[in-house]
């Protein structure tokens, strides 16, 4: 019982740390978490998603993307559950992370059901965070090819926030069908403001082409 004790201790120490201004303790004190205390303190960031203050549910998120695997399912049954909007927006942001840090690994079939619902959400955040993941996702061999179909459909939305987020996504991948799908739209679209994105987005594009061409 007394190591149980001193356990709950201990992780009690990491979650202050996690509050710490220095973003370096922080990432430390969530490694920490992950290496030693995954199934205790999983649960305990997440209900963290909820904080109030932006400083704490970041640096939440950026802990959760340190999990891996384990972390996928329990974000994905946060953001079925959470009536607290705050908590939403985290879901898709703390997927960022774990794709990020864990590049090119398997993840669950859910993840890209969740992305198309967070794309399709009355919240703009919630939105935008899905657009986030799916071009980080986009630039990986798993999941890339279905996440950069998901931008390209965006594209077709009549808002045009959200189009010009899709486009400056697909700008960084890397993928055959980007280049075509910008340019179709920069030709389709009437909105000045869409085809300057879909213009500078096909030249940066290029670019990137170009330059993994060299490498």
């Amino acid at each position: 019982m007394e190591a149980s004790g001193n356990s709950s201790s201990s992780l009690d120490a990491l979650f202050e740390d996690l509050m710490h201004p220095n973003p370096r303790i922080q990432e430390d004190a969530c490694r920490q978490m992950a290496e030693t205390y995954a199934a205790e303190a999983l649960p305990r960031l997440l209900d963290l998603f909820e904080h109030e203050d932006p400083k704490v549910y970041r640096g939440a998120v950026k802990g959760v993307g340190l999990f891996g695997y384990e972390a996928f399912l329990p974000i994905i049954e946060l953001y079925g559950r959470t009536k607290n909007q705050t908590a939403k927006r985290c879901c898709p942001k703390a997927f960022v992370q774990l794709f990020k840090n864990f590049p090119n690994q398997p993840f669950p079939d859910q993840v890209m059901e969740l992305l198309r619902d967070s794309i399709a959400d009355s919240d703009m955040v919630v939105v935008q965070g899905g657009l986030m993941c799916l071009g980080q996702l986009g630039k990986q061999q798993i999941g890339g090819d279905e996440a950069v179909q998901l931008l390209i459909n965006v594209l077709k939305n009549e808002n045009v926030a959200l189009v010009y987020s899709a486009t400056q996504a697909l700008a960084d991948i890397n993928h055959p069908l980007v280049a075509g799908s910008l340019k179709s739209l920069m030709d389709s679209s009437t909105d000045p403001l869409i085809k300057e994105a879909a213009e500078s987005g096909l030249a940066r594009h290029e670019n990137l082409v170009a330059s993994s061409k060299q490498g």
